[in-house]
């Protein structure tokens, strides 16, 4: 894959833990987001993960420890600038991948750490394609109903930046350097705008 320009300024800014964890506190849930220090957010170097993920620019994999306990999840954050129809199976294996590297490092443990999977997104329309990785399954409602324990099930996290307002972007709780990333990823496909 080669990078964008896009692709440079997310990774340039959002490695950046300060920076990645406002807009990671501002994309989840507030729930979700209350269970995690994002002070212990760290960024996971590149020869953490396999080749087929470090070819692609636009990830950033980083640890958090959750807020009870000394237990830490993997928060993958990446940035789209067009649809992915099938982002869910994306992120599956990568996931996948992420837990292979977790077990090798850790030949005996016998628990998997969590995935966070979160997608920044800003193309010219808004998202439309399956966030759910079940939603990408060619099954019929009623057997997919039946099959449901015995296939994988997630929703990756969405920030749909698209059509926010120049005024919701100020709004948001993070550093002055990451709302400017979100605003020019914003306009970036009007260029007299930007």
């Amino acid at each position: 894959m080669t990078p964008t320009p896009h692709d440079a300024l997310f990774k340039s800014t959002f490695s950046q833990p300060e920076h990645a964890a406002g807009a990671l506190r501002e994309a989840l849930p507030a729930a979700l987001a209350a269970q995690i220090d994002f002070g212990s957010l760290t960024l996971q170097p590149g020869s953490f993960i396999d080749e087929a993920l470090v070819a692609s620019h636009s990830d950033l994999l980083f640890t958090a420890r959750l807020e009870q306990g000394s237990r830490f999840i993997y928060v993958l954050f990446e940035h789209q600038s067009t649809m992915h129809p099938l982002m869910a199976s994306r992120l599956l294996a990568y996931m996948v991948r992420i837990w292979q590297g977790y077990l090798e490092r850790h030949p005996t443990a016998t628990l998997l750490p969590g995935i966070l999977p979160v997608v920044l997104y800003h193309g010219a329309i808004a998202w439309n394609a399956p966030v759910s990785f079940q939603d990408l399954l060619d099954v019929p409602p009623e057997t997919l109903a039946q099959m449901a324990e015995h296939v994988p099930q997630f929703c990756f996290v969405l920030d749909d930046i698209s059509h926010e307002t120049d005024e919701a972007l100020r709004a948001r709780a993070m550093t002055a350097l990451g709302r400017v990333v979100l605003w020019c990823f914003r306009h970036s496909s009007d260029f007299d705008e930007l």
